[in-house]
């Protein structure tokens, strides 16, 4: 990265993400991130605070997704509509999600042009801080939720996977997922007194962390961010709590579903491994050879180009600061069902025995890091790669260590590390669609 006249970099240089980010973190926890990058007047956002599913009741996990998507619809100040006209007839763009795809976090992103990155802060800080929760809007999104729920729920490869979680995640655990009725049922009894509950009890500045990336003056945008953020309390001690692996469940599993031409097939596993576990980069190396492309990967070329047993097929671990799942997914005939199981097991079973080739780690290498640098080729992709960074503690550097990290990957380390965490055996294995009600 090389230098620019304010002090910003670009990607393309030598000077290290460690030396060109201004940081600061504030007497209230909030940490704050800025690299200006003035190569086009634009500013992305992008940023975390802890409020996901972890923290809210068994049974009530549906408490942080809907207080995420609630904040935009109104505050203290400004009504939904005035805050969606103020962005939208400047191009900008606001949100903040909490879902079950990461059971700590919730997502903040923003975008806009350079000359209107104040609106943008003051109406995310005023977001985060002044929410209202109306009523009204409350009930809107409910309705539209249980729409989608319902729709989703006729979805094999929806119902496959969360028979799936169910068997091998306990309902206390995160990563369980409560039937589409079960689900349904506790969204049309949620109260705007729910909301308001969580967010008081969850929401401050002692887990936030933002990153602006672009064409700005970084000083002046930590002071701003500060001004605004400085009297914001610290909130409660969200310290993660330890959540436990569970046993696998090896057993198999139908979900019946009448009238669908294709089925659904997911094995899966629990994982140990986590996003910030320096085996992550050896494992998912290996993985995307074995199933992360239905084309290139192992399991495409096998089972679905050769033997034409599936329409797709993906393998992944989802790792977070909670240990997910391994889970393979395969989309079949009914019919084919038994075969494609078979067949993406042995599969499985050889790479574990064989290992990656030493091509298959030059390529997936190479593609690695190629992406990595394509994603640093925009505000947006900057501030995404900071941000993830730092909320998994690997430090600002990271941006600057991956591709060695990458390149100093070993076959043996890569393969040493999926084999400790991949075992067929104790795959959970649920297929759902038109099978006759005896199948397994």
């Amino acid at each position: 990265m090389t230098a620019s006249a304010g002090g910003g970099v670009s990607v393309h240089g030598r000077v290290p993400f460690e030396e060109a980010v201004s940081r600061r973190v504030l007497q209230n926890g909030a940490e704050l991130l800025v690299l200006e990058n003035h190569f086009n007047p634009t500013v992305a956002v992008s940023g975390s605070l802890h409020g996901g599913p972890l923290f809210a009741p068994p049974g009530r996990r549906l408490l942080a997704s809907m207080t995420a998507g609630e904040l935009t619809k109104g505050t203290e100040r400004h009504t939904k509509l005035e805050i969606a006209e103020d962005l939208e007839s400047r191009g900008a763009s606001l949100s903040f999600s909490a879902d079950a795809s990461d059971p700590v976090g919730v997502d903040l992103a923003g975008s806009s042009l350079s000359r209107d990155v104040e609106m943008l802060l003051n109406r995310m800080v005023e977001i985060l801080r002044f929410p209202v929760f109306p009523e009204e809007e409350l009930e809107k999104e409910k309705k539209r939720i249980v729409g989608s729920i319902r729709q989703q729920q006729d979805q094999t490869g929806v119902r496959a996977y969360e028979a799936a979680a169910r068997r091998v995640y306990p309902p206390e655990h995160p990563f369980h997922r409560r039937t589409g009725e079960e689900r349904i049922a506790a969204l049309e009894a949620l109260t705007r007194e729910e909301l308001v509950g969580f967010y008081r009890r969850v929401y401050g500045a002692g887990t936030l962390q933002l990153v602006v990336v672009g064409d700005v003056a970084a000083g002046r945008i930590l002071d701003g961010l500060e001004e605004r953020l400085a009297s914001w309390a610290r909130g409660p001690n969200t310290e993660l709590p330890s959540v436990p692996v569970p046993e696998a469940s090896p057993v198999r599993e139908t979900v019946v579903m009448p009238d669908k031409a294709s089925a659904d097939v997911v094995m899966l596993e629990p994982s140990t491994l986590l996003r910030a576990d320096p085996a992550f980069l050896p494992c998912t190396l290996a993985n995307s050879a074995l199933g992360q492309s239905a084309l290139t990967s192992r399991l495409g070329v096998r089972v679905r180009d050769i033997e034409g047993l599936t329409y797709g097929i993906h393998s992944s671990f989802h790792a977070t600061h909670i240990p997910g799942p391994f889970v393979t997914t395969v989309t079949v005939k009914p019919e084919s069902r038994d075969a494609a199981v078979a067949s993406t097991l042995d599969e499985i079973v050889r790479f574990l025995q064989t290992g990656l080739t030493e091509k298959e780690l030059k390529e997936e290498k190479s593609s690695r890091i190629g992406k990595f640098q394509v994603d640093l080729a925009s505000n947006a992709g900057i501030a995404q790669a900071l941000d993830a960074a730092v909320y998994y503690g690997l430090g600002i550097d990271y941006l600057d260590r991956f591709p060695a990290l990458v390149l100093s990957i070993t076959k043996e380390k890569a393969d040493a590390e999926f084999r400790k965490r991949v075992h067929p055996d104790r795959f959970t294995i649920v297929s759902a669609g038109s099978f006759s009600s005896g199948s397994s």
